[in-house]
């Protein structure tokens, strides 16, 4: 029995007569989409800012269309609905923007959550309530997810779409232009709403849906980036499954089952990308690309007619010589591995089912095959030493092999997040959500010290880390919007692997890249959303990037 510790409606399965109703009906409108119906209620999406940044080579990241709101957008689309999606992630007044975009042209608002932009969605449904008050608001994705009982009583959030969006999108949706929600939201499975008295109702989980052929070929072309001048860019996000076999403490998982689509499926998803979008690289963010090597073996195959290069998330235990070959011949660039530490008891802890030999095992097969081993690492777990975490620093410096570090954050949902909340370590889960929004990945942020080590160790530890940051697959991208930030110069260009695959200099200009911090930001610190002596033990040697927004804000004003 695989172990279950996310909430336990996420485990159940979306395999009713209405599920299979929808799955048939995205099936048969992806094949012969309706026309757009201009009497049908017309649906926004919004797409809110992130702090986060990205290593040099792995910008596209930050600006490409990726799967949630692609699928939702595009249900709806091939529905019949007008849909239009706003993008704001790298906006320099996002909340501005997206209202602008909202009022006068919208009469269904949807808003896509993630981990660290809870005060934009927050401000912006209040923003809209107050302007028009009868707007139907649902929110979705993986925040609403693992907390929706803080959107139902800290926000003007109506419905909240609990995991896969998928099928219940298309239901509400059908159900409200039917005039029907009074008498079919209790009824409508995987949702939190507000009955007419405002009270919060949870509905029975839908689960997953057990089969991913069923989901349509993305329309790209519903998001703002393929109408800019620059065009539609040639990276894209993409996945041929959800789900993981895993139970990481600090990973959270909207869809912890494992689902795949079927080879064929993926064919005709990756031909229509590539014909329809000119793609030439693709992120597969399935969250284990290669845990079952046959399907791995047959999923490449697929790929490798496309003539695209890609990269992948995996894990070390689940690697060898078959699989490699396959992925290095179907044009994989590197490799993801979620390495996060070497320590035996900190991997233990976290849950990862892995151990220093299999990292280095999964390392030298990846090595020998000719392809980039990429690792992803953690500082701060529980359990961490200095010692274990001095040796996880040289072992990065060693092989040069580094593609991102963060501090440990603790992701709502997750056991890590549970445990801060029992320790009180997070004082509320509304301070935390709004601290998750400052959080940029960079070497100076603050961040919860769960392991009890020193600040000043934990940072230097992070910083040599991210100088031995590899080059990302995209060097010659050029799709950067105005308004991007750029942070951390290095002169150092690292190994001969690194200066042989993106030349001298590669990072010369900047190791980091994000769209910039939210307005009033500065709001989110630890001083302002912890209590003094969690604020004082990650964030008293260093301003992280809010903090120094603050100060330029003081100087401005006065």
């Amino acid at each position: 029995m695989a172990p279950k510790s996310l909430a336990l409606e996420l485990y159940a399965n979306a395999d009713e007569l209405v599920d299979h109703h929808f799955m048939n009906q995205m099936r048969e409108q992806d094949a012969e989409p309706v026309p757009t119906d201009p009497s049908k209620p017309r649906f926004t999406l919004v797409v809110g800012p992130s702090p986060f940044t990205m290593p040099r080579g792995w910008e596209f990241f930050l600006t490409s269309p990726y799967e949630g709101a692609s699928y939702i957008s595009t249900v709806l689309f091939n529905a019949g609905y007008p849909v239009k999606i706003i993008d704001v992630r790298y906006d320099l007044d996002p909340l501005k923007t997206a209202y602008d975009q909202i009022i006068g042209d919208t009469d269904v608002l949807g808003v896509c959550t993630f981990e660290d932009n809870f005060p934009f969605c927050r401000e912006l449904m209040a923003k809209v309530r107050e302007s028009a008050p009868d707007m139907p608001i649902i929110v979705g994705g993986s925040l609403a997810t693992s907390v929706p009982h803080v959107f139902m009583k800290n926000t003007d959030a109506d419905i909240v779409v609990i995991s896969e969006g998928e099928l219940t999108i298309l239901e509400l949706m059908e159900s409200y232009t039917a005039g029907k929600w009074s008498r079919d939201l209790p009824n409508i499975r995987g949702i939190c709403y507000r009955t007419p008295e405002g009270e919060p109702k949870r509905t029975r989980p839908r689960g997953q849906m057990m089969d991913l052929d069923a989901l349509p070929r993305m329309r790209l072309d519903l998001w703002p980036q393929y109408h800019s001048p620059m065009g539609m860019q040639p990276q894209i996000i993409s996945s041929y499954s959800r789900g993981c076999k895993m139970d990481c403490s600090f990973c959270y998982r909207t869809t912890p089952q494992v689902r795949a689509k079927s080879p064929e499926k993926m064919d005709r998803d990756m031909d229509w990308l590539k014909s329809q979008y000119g793609i030439d690289f693709c992120f597969f963010v399935d969250l284990t690309f290669s845990s079952h090597r046959k399907q791995t073996l047959e999923i490449c195959d697929v790929i490798k007619d496309h003539d695209v290069r890609w990269t992948c998330l995996t894990r070390c235990a689940d690697m060898d010589v078959p699989r490699i070959n396959a992925m290095r011949d179907s044009g994989c660039d590197i490799i993801l591995y979620g390495v996060e530490s070497l320590g035996t008891d900190v991997l233990r802890e976290a849950r990862k089912g892995s151990s220093e030999n299999l990292t280095v095992r999964a390392m030298r097969t990846t090595f020998d095959a000719g392809v980039r081993f990429g690792s992803l690492l953690i500082v701060g777990l529980p359990n961490e030493s200095e010692e274990s975490l001095n040796h996880m620093v040289e072992f990065a410096e060693t092989y040069n092999h580094v593609t991102r570090v963060k501090y440990l954050s603790a992701m709502p949902g997750t056991t890590v997040y549970k445990q801060a909340i029992g320790s009180g370590m997070i004082r509320s889960e509304i301070d935390h959500l709004n601290w998750l929004s400052v959080e940029q990945a960079l070497h100076e942020d603050e961040f919860l010290n769960v392991s009890g080590l020193p600040e000043q160790v934990c940072r230097d530890a992070y910083k040599r880390i991210y100088d031995a940051y590899q080059p990302g697959p995209v060097m010659e991208f050029r799709h950067f919007p105005e308004g991007f930030q750029y942070f951390h110069p290095q002169p150092d260009d690292g190994q001969a692997r690194s200066t042989d695959y993106a030349g001298t200099k590669w990072r010369s200009e900047f190791s980091s890249a994000a769209g910039p911090l939210a307005p009033g930001s500065d709001r989110f610190t630890l001083d302002k959303c912890a209590d003094p002596e969690v604020a004082a033990a990650g964030s008293s040697l260093m301003e992280c990037g809010a903090k120094r927004m603050e100060k330029l804000t003081t100087v401005g004003e006065a």
